[in-house]
């Protein structure tokens, strides 16, 4: 056998466990399990504090509530110590299979995000399926969106626009977004950055059968997809934005895909197409790392590598440079 398969074999028998581990977390698991579960616990759910590093004392969180067309929307803002008016302010939207997850499951990226670019941070408590299929999560984070670029309260004053990150589940909305703010003519979005994104609802590609693992999986993560989407066909571009119609008019674009997540290939396939397009994109694919790894920094060190990555491409915009 060659070096380069005994490698590979060794790092999918450690995404198995990894997988394995996560389910542990409820970041994976059986999604029947996960929806019985309240939905106050389920938007609770976050990484073990083991797996992770303390938050840097000197980013200040605070919470507030937004009005959203829903009602009441909890909101989570990290301002660093030092914010450069120059810095766009960021949208970001969380993961979690559009069934689990809140304001505070991702608090490691967005903190260091916040610290490291010097800029606003505001992440949306969207609402959760299967109690509110699509488009709930959808309009909440169009919402959302629309406020952080307009609110006169938030300081400094809105200089360069509004970039989106979203992470998984949340990288899914935060595409959608950007194709639903392009039909309606919302507020600009400067950037998108797609951490491992799911952008193909139909799962026609190859990494989906070569890289998954149980819990998941094409059958966990169809059932993810058939929870949140409800009667909307999977090839509806705010379902799946590959196939947007026009993807030219879309904002420029990070995307980081994880060479061992059977999604992979999804985000792969939509760099090349934003590219295609004519828009700016830059691919970042982590080696030996597997879906989720943002939420495991002490044992995953490509994730301090992301954030750097995201960071850099946050503060290339705040100098009106090219991310």
């Amino acid at each position: 056998m060659s070096d380069k398969k005994t490698l590979k074999g060794f790092r999918l028998r450690a995404l198995f466990g990894f997988t394995k581990l996560l389910a542990k977390f409820g970041i994976v698991g059986n999604v029947g399990q996960v929806t019985s579960q309240p939905i106050e616990k389920r938007k609770a759910n976050k990484a073990a504090g083991w797996t992770t590093f303390p938050l840097p004392a000197d980013v200040t969180m605070t919470y507030d509530t937004i009005t959203a067309r829903s009602g009441p929307m909890v909101i989570k803002k990290y301002l660093p110590p030092k914010l450069n008016p120059d810095c766009p302010r960021a949208l970001f939207l969380h993961g979690g299979g559009w069934i689990t997850g809140g304001v505070d499951t991702l608090d490691h990226l967005c903190a260091n995000l916040s610290r490291t670019a010097q800029c606003l941070v505001v992440s949306a408590d969207y609402r959760l399926a299967p109690e509110t299929p699509f488009p709930g999560a959808l309009e909440d984070c169009c919402d959302a969106l629309n406020w952080i670029a307009t609110d006169t309260t938030l300081s400094p004053a809105l200089a360069n626009g509004v970039v989106v990150v979203g992470e998984s589940a949340g990288a899914n909305l935060a595409a959608a977004l950007c194709v639903l703010n392009e039909r309606r003519g919302g507020p600009a979005i400067r950037h998108q950055t797609l951490i491992y994104p799911a952008v193909d609802a139909t799962l026609n590609y190859a990494s989906m059968d070569e890289l998954g693992t149980p819990g998941f999986d094409r059958m966990a993560i169809s059932a993810l997809i058939e929870l949140y989407r409800g009667t909307t066909p999977a090839t509806d571009p705010l379902i799946s934005p590959l196939f947007a119609e026009n993807h030219a008019k879309l904002p420029p674009a990070l995307i980081i895909t994880a060479d061992l997540d059977p999604a992979r290939d999804d985000g792969e396939r939509y760099a090349r197409t934003l590219a295609d397009a004519g828009v700016f994109t830059k691919y970042v694919n982590y080696e030996g790392m597997p879906h989720g790894f943002f939420f495991t920094p002490r044992i995953c060190s490509a994730a301090a590598e992301g954030v750097a990555e995201i960071s850099a491409t946050i503060v290339a915009l705040s100098k009106n440079k090219r991310p």
